[in-house]
C-alpha cells in the first residue's frame, strides 16, 4: 500500500513555484490515536471483567455440586495479562505506522509499503537524513522500552527471564507479570504524546500550505 503525500503547485507572477507539502493535521492524528487507545483500554477492561465473571460462576458450580463448601481460590488472570501483552504489541505497531507515514510525508518520491516496511533503526536513520531527530523527541525513551518489550514478547522462549533483562531486574525471579500492567499504563499515555510531538516537530521544519 502506497501512502500518498498531499502536494500543491502554486502559480504567481513568477510562474510555477515549487511543490509544497501540506501540514500534518495534528487534530486528526490526535483523534485517531485517542480512538485507538480508548478501544485498547476497553478491550483490556472487558477481558478482565469477563475472566472474573467466569471464575465466579465456576466457583458457584463447584460449591453447589462438590458436596462441600470450598473457599474461592485466587483468580489467575491469564486472559487479562494476554490482553495487556496485546495492547503493548498494538501500541508499538501504532508507532511503526506513524513513523512510516511521516517518512512518506517528509521524503519526496519515497514509497512506503507497510507489508515490507523499514525497521525501527532504518526509520530513525531516514528521519535523521530529513533533519528529524526522533531521539530528541519527548517520549522517545518510552518508545525504546516499548520496542524492547515487544521484541521480548514476540521472540522470547522464557518471557519472564527476557523481560527481566529489558527492565533491568537483578534476577528474573523478581519479575511479576503485574509489572507489565503498570508499564502499559505509562505507555498508553507517553506513546501517543511522542507521536504528536514528532508530528509537531515535522510541521515546524517543513513548509506548509
Amino acid at each position: 500500500m502506497k501512502l500518498p503525500k498531499a502536494k500543491i503547485t502554486r502559480f504567481d507572477e513568477g510562474g510555477e513555484t515549487e511543490i509544497l507539502r501540506s501540514e500534518l493535521s495534528i487534530g486528526f492524528i490526535e483523534y485517531k490515536i485517542r480512538s485507538n487507545v480508548k478501544n485498547l483500554k476497553n478491550f483490556v477492561r472487558a477481558t478482565q471483567k469477563g475472566e472474573r465473571l467466569v471464575h465466579i460462576q465456576t466457583q458457584k458450580f463447584i460449591n453447589r455440586y462438590s458436596g462441600e463448601q470450598k473457599s474461592n481460590s485466587k483468580i489467575t488472570y491469564h486472559l487479562y495479562l494476554k490482553a495487556v501483552e496485546y495492547t503493548i504489541l498494538e501500541l508499538y505497531r501504532m508507532v511503526e505506522i506513524y513513523h512510516h507515514e511521516f517518512i512518506a510525508h517528509v521524503i519526496d518520491d519515497y514509497e512506503i509499503d507497510l507489508s515490507r516496511s523499514p525497521k525501527f533503526d532504518e526509520c530513525k536513520k531516514l528521519l535523521k537524513e530529513a533533519g528529524i531527530y526522533i531521539s530528541k523527541i519527548n517520549g522517545f525513551e518510552s518508545v525504546l522500552e516499548l520496542r524492547n518489550i515487544t521484541n521480548d514478547l514476540k521472540h522470547a522462549f522464557i518471557q519472564e527471564y527476557s523481560l527481566s533483562k529489558t527492565i533491568n531486574l537483578k534476577s528474573f525471579r523478581q519479575f511479576d507479570r503485574k509489572m507489565l500492567v503498570e508499564m502499559t499504563n505509562k505507555y498508553l499515555s507517553e506513546v501517543p504524546a511522542y507521536i504528536l510531538n514528532l508530528a509537531e516537530e515535522i510541521n515546524m521544519k517543513y513548509p506548509k500550505i
